[in-house]
């Protein structure tokens, strides 16, 4: 028998094929009519009962099931029963696992989302730092207290709904968040041999409402105001540093975490280049600095003065975290008595206005420079270009609007955005 003959081997209708190895005794080579192709040797246990041990083709090649062979005949010398020694390890682990608690299956989680095998495929990537970070804050909050010490075998769907409901009553998005989180640790479960299903693959939680929320010209007017008068600033407790990029995000409507990010070496003249590890899209994202812009970081290098970050924080010396840029501007919404609005509304602010009648550019160059998904995968995959020029041109008509509104002026081309902004400074 050679590894040839083995590979070569053809199945025949409606028969059981077997062929003995010459050189060691005992191993046969059996394969089906549907060409699926194993290895066995049969022994007898040492309570008189024949067994059949097997190994499958090709995950074990001829050499290796020759040395498993050898190992097993060994193993019967000594008067051992292979096959009930594994079944009973692996019952034990039943066992063992029967009685896991939630707690324990979190921490493998957590864990394997550091090295991306939290599940099954061969897309599976490490979570990100902000995704797991916000699980985290999700399993402490809402699951932990819940199901914390509860064996995971125990949980049923009926008190999972119960409590999914329980949180969609306090919060749509909490309801939506803890069962995701709770779902995909019980998938994790399952796929560690813990638990043989997930007792709640499906659970109704309601739909979170998509987001529609824009700012007016008199908001961006009043806010802008705010972030330049610094006892206005004060009573709001808003940092010259978390002002300037509020400012910078509504400039360069990007994601609030890619903004702060900002350091001083991903500037070149005036194109700022993300590296693709800080972007959603996890892919590098070129964008256009306007003259407004140009001039926010010259008074940014003058307050904040570091060396490698943008806006850094003074507390903490790190970039701005994203929960303080969104709590600092709910206190100036709530401050300047208007409707609930996120700095995640900038981005919908500036290209609802770069799209819409004012600016008039198509919503797909708009879009690049937002930096949004290109689900269209010839574009994703293919098209490597970084349409700097269209950027710019998007870039500059939205920094020129936007100027012209908080500065209560017509647009005039950004000449005098600059002085407006000097002159606040």
């Amino acid at each position: 028998m050679t590894p040839d003959f083995v590979k070569n081997l053809q199945p025949e209708e409606g028969k059981r094929l077997e062929f003995r190895d010459t050189e060691e005794r005992g191993l046969v080579l059996r394969v089906t009519p549907t060409g699926n192709k194993s290895w066995s040797m049969r022994y007898e246990a040492p309570d008189g009962t024949m067994r059949r041990k097997t190994y499958q083709y090709p995950e074990i090649g001829l050499a290796r099931a020759r040395e498993l062979i050898r190992k097993l005949r060994g193993q019967v010398a000594e008067g051992r029963d292979v096959i009930a020694e594994e079944r009973k390890a692996k019952d034990d682990a039943k066992a063992e696992a029967a009685r896991e608690v939630l707690s324990d299956v979190a921490t493998a989680y957590f864990a394997a989302c550091l090295v991306g095998t939290q599940r099954i495929g061969d897309r599976v990537r490490v979570k990100a730092p902000k995704t797991l970070a916000q699980e985290e804050r999700v399993w402490k909050a809402d699951i932990e207290p819940k199901f914390g010490k509860r064996i995971v075998a125990t949980l049923t769907k009926k008190e999972i709904i119960q409590w999914v409901d329980a949180l969609t009553g306090r919060a749509p998005s909490a309801g939506r968040a803890g069962f995701h989180l709770l779902r995909q640790m019980l998938n994790f479960a399952v796929t560690r041999d813990i638990i043989p299903m997930n007792p709640a693959p499906h659970v109704a939680v309601k739909a979170i409402d998509p987001r529609t929320r824009w700012l007016t010209d008199d908001e961006l007017r009043k806010i802008w105001a705010l972030l330049n008068d610094i006892e206005a600033r004060a009573e709001v407790e808003v940092s010259d540093e978390m002002a300037l990029l509020l400012q910078m995000m509504l400039l360069e409507p990007l994601r609030a975490s890619e903004v702060a990010g900002m350091e001083w070496a991903e500037i070149e003249g005036d194109v700022w280049t993300i590296p693709a590890p800080r972007m959603k899209g996890k892919r590098q994202h070129v964008m256009p600095l306007t003259a407004p812009a140009m001039a926010l970081l010259e008074r940014a290098r003058q307050i904040i003065g570091d060396d490698v970050l943008v806006f850094r924080s003074a507390r903490s010396g790190r970039p701005l975290h994203a929960a303080s840029i969104g709590a600092a501007f709910k206190r100036i919404v709530e401050h300047l008595d208007m409707p609930r609005a996120t700095p995640h509304d900038f981005r919908r602010t500036a290209l609802t206005n770069i799209c819409g009648d004012r600016i008039g550019i198509p919503r797909s160059t708009g879009k690049l420079l937002l930096a949004h998904a290109d689900h269209d995968m010839t574009g994703k995959h293919y098209d490597m270009n970084d349409y700097l020029g269209e950027k710019r041109r998007t870039a500059d008509a939205w920094a020129n609007l936007l100027m012209g509104i908080v500065a209560e002026t017509p647009s005039d081309g950004g000449g005098k955005v600059i002085a407006f902004l000097r002159k606040q400074a």
